[in-house]
C-alpha cells in the first residue's frame, strides 16, 4: 500500500513549535503516511527546507491574518489544490481551518482540525485600550463565529486534553472521530542535568529557586501576581520567570518594581532543546494559571507541566481539571486553590518533600511521554482517516 500523504497547514514558520513537529514527524516516521508542511514565510526563514525529514514549503504571507482581506484564504486555497497532491489536510488551529474548509469545497478531501487551544474562550491578552481594545473584540468576535462556523464542516477533531475535547464536542455537537494528544516531551538525555540557571543569576545550592516557564508571562490573567506578593522578599528563595522579552514581561517586570520585590528575576527564553538543562537545577516549577472567567485557562494543561516532569522538577500548580490528572494522581507536587490556599506554603510543603516527588517523576515520565502519546496519533489516522 502506498503511503498517504497528510498536508499539515500553519500559520507559523515551523521553527519552534514543538506539538506540531512532534506529530509532523511521528507520521511521517511511522512507514504509512508522509507530511508536507505548509507555513508561513518569514524573511529569516527559506522557503523550502526539510527538517528532521519533513518538507516544509513556508507560502503563507501576512494577509493571512487579515480579517479585513476577504479573498486571501479562497487565493491560498486555490493555489495548494493546483500546486500540491495530498489525501488529507490537517489544519492547525482556527485560522488555519479556514484555509482548509476551502481547500476541501475544492478537493473533496478529509478535514482533521487540530485545536491547540479553546479558542472562543480564549482572553485578548493586549495592553491594547479604548478604541484599540474596541476593535480588538470586535475582530475577535468575527474569528470565533467563523470558527463556529468551519468547525461543522470538519471530519476529524484532535485536541489538547480530555476536557478541551468533550468541551469542543458539546459545545459544536460534534459527531465525529476525535481524540486528545497531550503535548508530552520527549524523555530528555541523559546528560541533561546542569546548574546553568543558578550560575547564569549567582545562586547558590542553599537557597532555594521556584521558576517559571512559558512563552508568555501574561499580567492580570494567569494569577502570577499573586505568586509574585507571596514569594517576593522571602528569605533564602529566588523566583525566576523565563519567558519572552516582550510587552507582557515588561508589565510584570513593572509589578515586581513596584512592590520592591529583590529576589524576582527575569530571562528570555531558551531554546526547546535546551529546556531540561535550564530547569533542573530549580527545586520546583509553578503553574499558576487560575482562571475561572476564561475556559481556555480553566480546562488548560500547560506544556511547561510537563517540562518541569521532564526536568524532574516537582510541580506546584493550581488545583484544576488537567492538573490534577497528572500531578495528584501521580504525586508529582502539589495543587492548590489560591483563593484560600497560599502558593509559598505549598512551597515549601514540597521542598519538604522534595525527594520522595522527584523519585515519582522519575517514574511517571517513563509512561507519561512523547513516544506514548504519539501512538494515539498514529491510531487515529490508520483508523478513522484513512
Amino acid at each position: 500500500m502506498s503511503k498517504k500523504t497528510i498536508l499539515f497547514l500553519l500559520d507559523n514558520p515551523y521553527s519552534n513549535d514543538r506539538r506540531v513537529m512532534r506529530e509532523a514527524e511521528a507520521l511521517n516516521q511511522s512507514g504509512d503516511f508522509t507530511v508536507r508542511v505548509i507555513a508561513t514565510f518569514e524573511s529569516n526563514f527559506s522557503k523550502q527546507e526539510i527538517i528532521n525529514g519533513v518538507q516544509v514549503d513556508r507560502l503563507f504571507l501576512s494577509d493571512i491574518k487579515d480579517v479585513k482581506n476577504l479573498n486571501a484564504h479562497s487565493k491560498y486555497a486555490e493555489l495548494i489544490a493546483n500546486k500540491y497532491n495530498f489525501d488529507s489536510i490537517h489544519a492547525h488551529d482556527q485560522v488555519m481551518l479556514s484555509i482548509a474548509v476551502k481547500l476541501k469545497r475544492i478537493t473533496g478531501k478529509k478535514v482533521i482540525y487540530d485545536s491547540h487551544e479553546l479558542f472562543r474562550c480564549w482572553p485578548l491578552n493586549t495592553k491594547a485600550r479604548g478604541f484599540t481594545m474596541l476593535k480588538s473584540k470586535i475582530v475577535r468576535k468575527i474569528l470565533i463565529n467563523r470558527e463556529a462556523k468551519n468547525i461543522r464542516k470538519i471530519d476529524g477533531l484532535i485536541t489538547v486534553n480530555e476536557s478541551i475535547r468533550n468541551d469542543l464536542n458539546t459545545n459544536f455537537k460534534l459527531n465525529i472521530p476525535s481524540i486528545s494528544i497531550r503535548n508530552v516531551p520527549e524523555i530528555p538525555p541523559l546528560s541533561y542535568k546542569s546548574n546553568i540557571l543558578r550560575e547564569e543569576f549567582n545562586i547558590d545550592n542553599n537557597t532555594q529557586l521556584l521558576v517559571y516557564i512559558g512563552n508568555n508571562v501574561y499580567p492580570n490573567t494567569i494569577n502570577i501576581e499573586q505568586v509574585i506578593d507571596e514569594f517576593s522578599n522571602q528569605p533564602n528563595t529566588v523566583f525566576i520567570i523565563i519567558s519572552q522579552l516582550n510587552w507582557a514581561q515588561k508589565e510584570v517586570q513593572k509589578y515586581v518594581n513596584s512592590i520592591k520585590a529583590k529576589n524576582i528575576f527575569f530571562r528570555d527564553v531558551v531554546p526547546p532543546d535546551e529546556i531540561p538543562m535550564y530547569l533542573s537545577s530549580a527545586d520546583v516549577g509553578i503553574v499558576s494559571s487560575w482562571n475561572k472567567t476564561d475556559l481556555s485557562y480553566w480546562y488548560g494543561l500547560d506544556n511547561k507541566l510537563f517540562e518541569y516532569m521532564m526536568s524532574e522538577v516537582p510541580i506546584l500548580a493550581t488545583k484544576q481539571p488537567e492538573y490534577i490528572k497528572i500531578i495528584e494522581e501521580h504525586k508529582l507536587g502539589e495543587c492548590i486553590n489560591p483563593e484560600i490556599e497560599n502558593f509559598y506554603s505549598a512551597f515549601l510543603r514540597i521542598i519538604d518533600k522534595k525527594e520522595t516527588y522527584k523519585s515519582n517523576i522519575t517514574k511517571t515520565k517513563k509512561i507519561l511521554n512523547w513516544a506514548c502519546e504519539s501512538k494515539t496519533l498514529l491510531e487515529f489516522y490508520q483508523n478513522h482517516v484513512f
